[in-house]
Parts: structure tokens; sequence; C-alpha cells
């Protein structure tokens, strides 16, 4: 059987002064990680999932996120 990994980056935004609460909500996300942020407010999460329900479930947890003034999910790649 072939193990499938899904690899997907997501745009938050964010308001800047809650900026390093989001980053630590983020970082209790086992499957999340962020590559690049800017205190300005914009940050880059990669997660990598075992399908794809998983970055739905990942994007509405980020989306509801105090401070989170949007998620858009940028690009996705099975492998």
């Amino acid at each position: 059987m072939t193990e499938v990994v899904h690899i997907s980056s997501l745009l938050l935004r964010a308001d800047p002064q809650k900026f390093e609460q989001i980053l630590a909500e983020v970082a209790k996300i086992e499957m999340a990680e962020v590559p690049l942020s800017d205190p300005s407010g914009k940050i880059i999460v990669t997660l990598e999932t075992e399908n794809q329900s998983a970055i739905v479930e990942a994007l509405t947890q980020l989306q509801l996120l105090d401070g989170v003034v949007s998620a858009s999910l940028v690009y996705h790649q099975t492998d």
C-alpha cells in the first residue's frame, strides 16, 4: 500500500497586535509549521497531512483563531 501525503500552504492575515499570540496557537497544531511570517500580520503556514479533510479541519481551526482576519489555501499537492 502506498502512503499518500498532502502538502499545502496557507496565507493568514492577522491583527498585528495579536501576532505573537496567533503564532503560539499555530505552533500547537501538530501538522502545521510557520516557515515565514511578518509582524505586519502576514503568516505563511504549511501543512503536511494524510488526507484532504485534515487540511479543511486545520484551515477552519486557523480561521477561528482570535485575531485572524482571513485564512486562505494557496497551494495543495499530493505525493
